[in-house]
């Protein structure tokens, strides 16, 4: 793969509730891009994207993939997430070092819970979307429903730039509004729109116009003029409007049948916009001051880890270029632990697939393997210009279990292992209990903490049994109380005697246990104490 510059690069999320159909969808751009000789299947196993062994097994995605795709000069990187929700510590990833979202709704069930907190994560990030009513050849398709589904339960101006020709198992294409013609079958055949949609293609394509005009005062005023606008024009207005939240693109397909996957591709060159367009990344410097500069080549070298793989053999870096360049064989510092770093061969990612490339620039996604101590929201700098950036914010683990080893060799392993899982995935966290001298792995759902158990046992050797953590039974004090005490004590000889004064006060939640002496001048030795 050629190198691309950051004008060139288009990093693009794909999100959805679960079995909406992002990776077929990945998988079919590979297939028709030639870059995989046989279109991959979720279904059989055989999907480039899920390669993951709980993946194959469950048919479904747990992480985030990525997969670099050239088209009409430009790099796309599809960055496929997981639609579980448990998983959406990998979905706050992938949004986190996009410039913007598909959005993918299955044609038949329409919005879903899981479309709704990803629609929203997308939003929180005030992230370009678009909306894929995808899988169109289903069995009891209706175009007008899943559109209605859409509009009544998402937040948005929606816009639609295709309309579907036919539904279910009769789709046959879309008729494209901004070339004002039918894109029909898995060859993209270009035709004539159909005669019994002329008239609704004439008024959806105004709909279109209207809202590219709303994206820039000066294409509104020479649309008040003209009333109209050139396809170049509509293209440059629905980008600006798509930045400024003002409108939100509708698109239609069916991937496992190929259909209408070559328009998306384009609206996704076309409307998305490039690294460089979307203002300067922030950072902190080494004294702590909040820097900016643009996502450029020529700004001092910011390489952010988004996402850290874990496997028996090591662990590989996922690194998003924000600044400068950055090459193979180098060293660079790592501004959370103030260390030099090796870097070693950077790759390009397909699924598990690795692509050897000598550098990065600004913009684009890489991975590198052994990077020693960085970490997951590290950021990648030069030693002379140390810049941070901020990491990924992700919600706090919902769910636990308590852990327990199979073996004696199980617990000599357990805690390099829980650490492992946690840096690969920030959404799960472990600790020892001391009350109830239990291990207890909390995560974001039982079907998160069954994948973590799981990965233990695949990727680090570790075997692991699960029980419902015990509640510890606590007591604390809520008040100042205080007491004394007079010793008396006679049994020949000398005598005993004291007089003890106690206080007891509250301590903050997290504070310990602590005891004071408040005796003065030495009177009682400190073994009476």
């Amino acid at each position: 793969m050629k190198e691309y510059k950051t004008e060139e690069i288009r990093n693009i999320a794909l999100v959805s509730h679960n079995g909406a159909g992002k990776t077929t969808f990945v998988e079919r751009v590979l297939f028709n891009t030639g870059v995989t000789t046989r279109l991959g299947d979720v279904q059989n196993g055989t999907a480039v994207m899920d390669f993951e062994e709980e993946e194959v097994a469950r048919h479904s995605s747990i992480a985030a993939a990525i997969a670099p795709i050239e088209w009409k000069n430009c790099k796309i990187n599809l960055l496929d997430t997981p639609g579980y929700v448990d998983f959406i510590g990998e979905v706050n990833a992938a949004l986190w070092v996009a410039e913007g979202a598909a959005v993918f709704v299955e044609a038949v069930a329409g919005v879903e819970v899981g479309t709704e907190v990803v629609w929203q994560a997308a939003a929180d990030r005030n992230l370009p979307r678009m909306v894929v009513i995808n899988k169109m050849d289903r069995d009891n398709v209706r175009a007008n429903r899943a559109y209605n589904s859409v509009i009544e339960n998402l937040k948005g101006n929606f816009v639609p730039l295709q309309l579907p020709i036919g539904e279910g198992p009769s789709f046959k294409g879309v008729v494209d509004l901004l070339s004002m013609e039918a894109r029909l079958g898995d060859k993209d055949e270009r035709g004539p729109i159909p005669d019994d949609m002329q008239d609704a293609a004439e008024e959806a394509r105004l709909a279109v116009i209207e809202a590219a005009a709303e994206g820039d005062d000066e294409l509104m005023e020479k649309y008040f003029e003209e009333d109209t606008l050139s396809d170049e024009e509509i293209v440059v207005g629905l980008k600006l409007a798509m930045a400024q939240g003002l409108c939100i693109p509708v698109l239609y397909s069916a991937p496992q049948a190929g259909i209408a996957v070559v328009p998306m591709l384009n609206a996704m060159t076309r409307l998305f916009p490039h690294p460089g367009e979307t203002g300067p990344f922030q950072a902190a410097s080494a004294d702590g001051s909040a820097v900016e500069y643009p996502v450029s080549d020529d700004s001092p070298l910011a390489a952010f880890i988004f996402k850290t793989r874990e496997d028996p053999y090591g662990k590989m870096s996922y690194i998003r270029m924000y600044g400068g360049v950055l090459e193979s064989d180098t060293r660079v510092w790592d501004a959370n632990i103030d260390s030099e770093v090796r870097i070693g061969a950077l790759q390009l990612l397909r699924g598990k697939d690795q692509i050897p490339v000598k550098r990065l620039h600004a913009g684009d996604i890489g991975a590198v393997v052994k990077l020693g101590d960085a970490e997951t929201n590290h950021t990648l700098c030069d030693r002379g210009s140390k810049l941070q950036l901020p990491p990924i914010v992700q919600p706090n683990p919902i769910a636990s279990v308590a852990i327990h080893p199979v073996s004696q060799s199980d617990v000599a392993k357990l805690s390099q292992a829980m650490n492992r899982l946690v840096s690969e995935d920030p959404t799960l966290s472990w600790h020892s209990e001391k009350a109830t001298r239990e291990t207890i792995l909390t995560g974001m759902g039982t079907t998160h903490l069954d994948i973590a158990i799981k990965k233990a046992q695949s990727k680090f050797g570790v075997n692991l049994t699960t029980t419902i953590p015990q509640v510890p039974y606590r007591e604390t004090i809520t008040k100042t109380a205080s007491a004394e005490y007079t010793h008396k004590k006679q049994t020949g000889g000398a005598g005993q005697y004291a007089r003890v004064f106690l206080r007891l006060e509250s301590l903050d939640d997290d504070a310990e246990f602590e005891f004071d002496s408040e005796i003065f001048g030495g009177a009682i030795s400190a073994p009476f104490v």
